[in-house]
């Protein structure tokens, strides 16, 4: 089986109860996960809290798009404060995120160091979010990587 399929429905329900807890734990407005999809080139929303819902399944975002398309290049974890202040941020019609002013994204790795996709948090307050809570994003990411594999 390809490091892309999740296998069933139980697989998307753990996802979206591990972005529901993220979100939770850091205070945070919405918790997304993206899968990397290898063969397209581009990362696909796969569970989310807080964003679009109707975005899960059809939001695709490459590389060279938007912060978390950085996380996916560059393979490193990226704290904004101000995101749409950025750069690399790219506006998502109907995602709901115009309100958000903190993101956080960690990659997801399977061991090994494959990559596996992205984990995006975001807050409606502007800040930095600090090591701890990013070791805890860290740390969270690494059941995403379960569900994936």
């Amino acid at each position: 089986m390809p490091n892309t399929a999740i296998a069933d429905a139980t697989d998307i329900q753990v996802l979206h109860s591990i972005a529901l807890n993220v979100a939770t734990a850091l205070n945070a407005q919405v918790s997304s996960i993206y899968r990397w999809v290898a063969e397209d080139n581009v990362l696909e929303l796969v569970a989310t809290h807080g964003l679009n819902e109707e975005l899960v399944g059809t939001l695709r975002l490459r590389p060279e798009q938007g912060l978390t398309g950085l996380v996916a290049q560059t393979h490193k974890p990226v704290s904004v404060k101000h995101p749409a202040k950025h750069p690399r941020y790219i506006f998502v019609p109907h995602s709901f995120e115009e309100r958000l002013q903190s993101y956080l994204c960690v990659p997801v790795f399977q061991i090994g160091r494959q990559f596996l996709g992205v984990l995006t948090v975001q807050s409606e307050y502007a800040r930095i979010f600090s090591p701890g809570e990013i070791s805890a994003v860290v740390q969270a990411s690494s059941r995403i990587a379960q569900q994936f594999s």
